[in-house]
């Protein structure tokens, strides 16, 4: 039997909750061992899909096109083609989903170093997916 892990989930909907993230337990996150595939390594664009607000010095959730990551694989960030405005830290959904899923990336968190607004269409970084297997 697997070790108890929590998992948070930062949403920003969850203030009108008067709640700021959620902890939540899962099972079955497992060491395991994976292969992967880097001959099948993409290079993904993560694009906003909605306005976001920032202030200097600000991390929120911003909506993204969807992205599709396929089970086993992994994502990585590329640091070219990186947004001027700010720092890209990752990818994800707002709900948990194991690394044997397929999964679709539809948040980013991004931190900004300056006052100004993320527009849709706005290149917020690039991930590398990495193709993989369970060994």
């Amino acid at each position: 039997m697997s070790e108890k892990i929590y998992v948070i989930s930062c949403r920003q909907d969850l203030t009108g909750l008067g709640m700021d993230r959620m902890r939540t337990s899962v099972e079955g996150l497992d060491e395991a061992i994976i292969s992967l595939d880097w001959s099948n390594t993409k290079l993904v664009p993560v694009v906003a899909s909605e306005k976001v607000p920032f202030q200097e010095g600000e991390t929120r959730i911003v909506p993204i096109r969807p992205i599709n990551v396929p089970s086993h694989s992994m994502v990585f960030q590329s640091f070219y083609g990186s947004s001027g405005m700010g720092d890209l830290a990752c990818i994800g959904s707002t709900e948990m989903k194991m690394y044997s899923e397929d999964r679709s990336a539809t948040m980013a968190m991004f931190s900004s170093r300056i006052k100004a607004s993320v527009l849709s269409g706005d290149l917020l970084g690039q991930v590398l997916i990495v193709e993989g297997k369970k060994k």
